[in-house]
């Protein structure tokens, strides 16, 4: 074979190797690539509300012990959401035991006010007699919300009303022990003894007309 046979045989091969590359390499592919993209997944979270810190208002805030007495306890508690009750509780050391706060009425739309719109609760408290003299806290919680909040009062000590009265003397002519001594009958004076006097010398001249 000659030279120019040989070159024929090697281009004729050479083609076919590219024929068969390029087939293989616009051949449909046998599997589709999946997706590795991945959606993140949603969680829920819960929000809470923290408790708001209210303002009670404390009437008197100043009160003499001893006996029960009335102590009015008004806290400004957030407005309730429908189908929750809107009332609030309060507590003391002094109190005689919990007090239900609730809104106050209006008689008349005449006489609401500004201040009688905005929401609070409001509830009467028995002073406990037995209350020492000091310093005491009125926590309130209110029911709807369960925010809280607190005021302090003082109690002071009760009035003495007593007077101190004169013990009576100790019998048998003494004194009452410890006591300042008394004396009993009319004070003696200068006339009251002139009196005396005169009254004896009179007495003596009788007796002595009577045995003459």
């Amino acid at each position: 074979m000659g030279k120019l046979s040989q070159a024929a045989c090697a281009g004729a091969m050479l083609i076919g190797v590219v024929g068969c590359s390029a087939e293989a390499q616009t051949g449909t592919p046998t599997g589709s690539p999946s997706p590795s993209a991945s959606l993140p997944t949603p969680t829920a979270s819960l929000s809470v509300i923290p408790r708001q810190n209210i303002r009670v208002v404390v009437d008197p805030t100043s009160i003499a012990g001893g006996a029960t007495k009335n102590v009015r306890v008004t806290a400004f508690c957030p407005p309730a959401q429908p189908g929750t009750t809107y009332k609030a509780n309060a507590r003391s050391d002094a109190f005689t035991g919990v007090v239900s706060l609730m809104p106050p009425t209006v008689a008349t739309p005449a006489a609401a006010t500004p201040a009688a719109t905005e929401p609070r609760l409001t509830g009467v408290a028995l002073l406990n007699p037995n209350a020492k003299a000091g310093g005491y806290r009125v926590e309130v919680r209110c029911e709807a919300t369960n925010d809280v909040g607190s005021a302090r009062f003082r109690v002071t000590a009760p009035p003495d009303d007593t007077f101190p009265t004169k013990a009576p003397g100790a019998g048998g002519g003494g004194t009452a022990a410890g006591g300042p001594e008394e004396s009993s009958g009319l004070p003696i004076t200068p006339i009251t003894l002139g009196l005396l006097t005169a009254f004896f010398v009179g007495i003596g001249v009788a007796r002595r007309r009577n045995r003459g």
